[in-house]
This record gives C-alpha cells, structure tokens and sequence, in this order.
C-alpha cells in the first residue's frame, strides 16, 4: 500500500470525529476566556491558537490509538469492536509512534517553558497511566476516573488558559483554580457517563473498571449528587469572573433550546446516566454557546475578533449547524408562523 494510503488507514484509527469538537471546543474555551480577562484580542494570538489546536491533535489521537491497542484483548472478550483488531504490527507500531513523533514536536517548542511544558506533558502521562499495563489506571476504579478527567480535559484546559499570558506573567490564582475545578468536574462526569454507556462490555470482559465495580445508579448519583454540583459551583465562578452578560445570555438560549427538545421531541435531559433518547446536560453549551459567547464578547471589545468568530464556527462547525437546525424548527420557525397568524387578521 503507498504511503498516502497508510496515513489515511491510521487517521480512521485515531477516531477524530468522535473527540474534535466535544473535546476541543470546551478546552478553546479556556484560551478564550483567557485572552478575554486580558482585555486582549483573540485575533491578535492566532498564532498561539493554531499552536493550541496543533498541540492537542496529536494527543488526542495518542489516547483513542493507546485505547485501542491495550484494550485489545477486553474488547475481544466483551464483543467489542476494536479498530486495531486485525491490524499488523507493523501497522499499530507506525500508528503509535506517529502520534508519539506529533506530540514530540511541542515538547520540543515547549522545553525552555515550564509551566507548559509540564501541563502538556501532565496530559501525556496520564493519558499513558489509565490505558497501559501494568498501571492501567483504568481498571482501578474511580483512580480511572480521575486519571481519564485530568488527560482529557483538566491539563489542555490549564494549558489552553495559560497561553494567552506572555512571559513574566501569571495568571492569577483564582482564575486557574477555577478553570481547574470547572475542566476536572466535566472531565469526571463525562467519564462517568462514558463508564455507566461501556458497563456491561467492561464487566464482560473483568474490567475492573469504577462502572463495572458499582451498580449504574450508584455511579449516576456519585456524578450527580457530588460531582456535578461541584461543576456547577466552579461554572459560577468561572462566569462571574469572566464579568461578561453574554454567557449568561448563552446560558439563558441553550436552556430554551433544551427545554423545547425535551417537550417537542420527547428527549430527557440527563446529568450522568444515559436514559432512552437523551441529551446531556450543559454538554452543548459547553461545547458551543460558552465559548461562542465570550469570542463574540470579545469581537464587541476588539471588532477584529469577528474573524475568530467565524473561523471558530468553519473549524468547528457541526455543533453550531446541529443548534441552529433544530433552534429554527423549534423556536424560529413556530415565532415566525404565530406572527404572521397575528398579521393576517389585520390586513383584512
């Protein structure tokens, strides 16, 4: 097979489109907001941003590679589908160590600054300790948990925030204290809800996993009764600390939005525990209507950061597509239809 042809076999293996939005956007969060507190155009630190998006893509692959290849032999037990399954050596080796060569490259741009270098090398480790024997964090129960929150969104939200400062500042501590609270509370309900969803694989397969050792309502109280309020008091933080309108106004928009799927569609808003047709709470204005809503506080402060705004939404565009579909059919278009039945009447 031409080169051209393995590298396409290896981005189908590294999963992008089940992790690029809802994984990235809400860590961009951070470098927005980041640059907001500064009083800074997000424009003017596009390099940074490009810089951030490159950063993460390869780690991102690394864990859904990693995943894969130490989770062979559990997915071959529960009857699960594996996309290394079948693989060649040859083929698991390259695959690795070209997500390995990517990150390489940051840990390089990064050696003469600490504090990034140890966030973005955090990510890295503990994305290795959950996934690979003989840790394998991941079998270990809520040690699991943790580990999986703080690679995939505790140290990129940390990092995503710190690049805005340039050297010789420092972000202030209640600022980073909250964005750590806020990222690592998702982070844990996010895989709590991924382990309540692979439950009956993991104790199939005697993975040791926190869902498989606990029944599913016992692990959805743990996200709802202590993690989720704790995710809850660090958003409030985070937002009154940011002292823009425009997420609460966003905040306002995506409980509308939420509240007519529910009652038109028939969805349950659930917290941790998936139930029938479900949508997760605070998962989209996580994912869209927070970060849209500072990058657009931003454009009203520094009009060139219009352009970030739209370069946001092209990157990242199906979350705002999915929203403004169903926004139209369940808002929109039924104000639009009452209005023009209000019109009628008086025309006559």
């Amino acid at each position: 097979m031409s080169i051209a042809g393995e590298g396409m076999r290896i981005a189908r293996v590294v999963r992008g489109g089940e992790w690029w939005e809802h994984k990235l956007v809400p860590i961009f969060f951070g470098f927005y907001a980041g640059s907001y507190l500064l009083g800074r155009s997000i424009s003017s630190q596009w390099e940074s941003a490009i810089l951030l998006l490159l950063a993460l893509v390869p780690g991102a692959a690394y864990v859904s590679v990693v995943n894969d290849l130490t989770d062979l032999r559990d997915d071959a037990a529960a009857g699960k589908a594996n996309r290394m399954a079948g693989r060649s050596a040859a083929f698991r080796t390259a695959a690795l160590l070209a997500t390995l060569a990517g990150g390489g490259i940051f840990f390089w741009l990064w050696r003469e600054d600490p504090l990034r270098l140890a966030l973005y090398g955090a990510a890295w480790v503990a994305f290795t300790l959950y996934s690979v024997p003989p840790i394998r964090l991941k079998t270990k129960g809520l040690a699991g948990v943790a580990a999986d929150a703080a690679g995939a969104h505790l140290f990129p939200t940390l990092l995503a925030a710190t690049l805005p400062f340039t050297a010789g500042e420092m972000p202030s501590p209640p600022w980073l204290a909250a964005v750590a609270a806020w990222s690592f509370a998702y982070g844990l309900r996010s895989n709590l809800w991924h382990q309540i969803f692979d439950r009956d694989h993991d104790r199939a397969a005697g993975a040791g996993t926190f869902g498989a050792r606990h029944s599913r309502d016992a692990v959805a109280r743990f996200g709802a009764w202590l993690v989720f309020p704790a995710e809850l008091a660090a958003l409030a933080v985070l937002l009154w600390l940011i002292g823009s309108a425009l997420p609460l106004v966003a905040l306002a928009a995506y409980l509308l939005l939420v509240r007519r799927r529910v009652k038109t569609w028939q969805l349950r808003a659930v917290i941790v525990a998936p139930r029938g047709n479900y949508l997760i709470l605070l998962h989209e204005y996580y994912n869209l209507f927070l970060p849209l809503a500072v990058l657009i506080a931003s454009a009203l402060a520094h009009p060139l950061d219009w352009l970030a705004v739209a370069v946001h939404l092209l990157v990242f565009r199906h979350g705002p597509g999915v929203a403004w579909h169903d926004g139209w059919r369940l808002i929109f278009r039924p104000l639009l239809q009452s209005a023009r039945a209000l019109l009628r009447p008086a025309r006559r």
